[in-house]
């Protein structure tokens, strides 16, 4: 399927840029001085890149012909899934904003740890948001939908693509992706390296009672 193939390759683009962001945070940290123009690209590529270009093809030509054509499976992961974590992404882009504005204004430590805590989480629920489009969303669909509907979908992404290609907009992101990774290095998400014998019921406090309690 042509347009979820032009996907995942833009999300191996994102893990990279998401690399650099979380390498640029580790570096703050500690001690490089909070580089505010760089912390700008970041929300340009995030807003023209990651969410226009990615998300805008996502939420415009395959969401929508999931809601339509797969059944309630497809309504919850779209509906209370998806468009929910790329709106959360959007929140984290703009306390990112916010806080660098502030931060200009009054270079407050607390106006730092906003801007860290905007691009980190920006970056984890990213990450993980791309993991299961790639696991669960795609495979959905690539193997539920029509002939029909698969060429419909293909086209309006080629045609989105071929007007973004013609405005410069892939070729520019993909420069300033490339010039934060070289910068500042990578550095994967650990979230996925923690112990995996922590379950969510003890994450959250709840525990089970042992045998002898009872």
């Amino acid at each position: 399927m042509y347009s979820t193939d032009i996907m995942r390759a833009e999300h191996d683009n994102i893990f990279t840029f998401l690399g650099a962001v979380r390498a640029l945070c580790c570096q703050v940290l500690e001690g490089l001085p909070l580089p505010v123009n760089d912390f700008r690209k970041i929300i340009a590529f995030a807003r023209n890149y990651s969410d226009h270009q990615h998300h805008g093809k996502e939420e415009n030509f395959l969401f929508n012909e999931m809601v339509a054509n797969l059944g309630p499976i497809a309504d919850k992961l779209i509906n209370h899934g998806m468009l929910v974590e790329h709106d959360l992404c959007r929140r984290h882009i703009m306390d990112l904003e916010i806080a660098l504005n502030l931060y200009e204004r009054d270079p407050k430590p607390i106006h730092k740890l906003d801007i860290l805590e905007a691009a980190e989480g920006y970056a984890t629920v990213l990450h993980r948001h791309i993991s299961k489009e790639n696991s669960v969303v795609y495979p959905l669909a690539e193997r539920s939908f029509s002939e029909e509907i698969v060429l419909r979908i293909d086209r309006q992404v080629q045609a989105f693509e071929s007007k973004t290609s013609e405005e410069g907009v892939q070729d520019h992101y993909l420069a300033m992706m490339n010039e934060l990774r070289d910068k500042y290095g990578q550095i994967e998400d650990q979230h996925d390296k923690a112990d995996k014998s922590v379950s969510l019921a003890a994450a959250f406090g709840r525990q089970h009672k042992s045998k002898s309690a009872d």
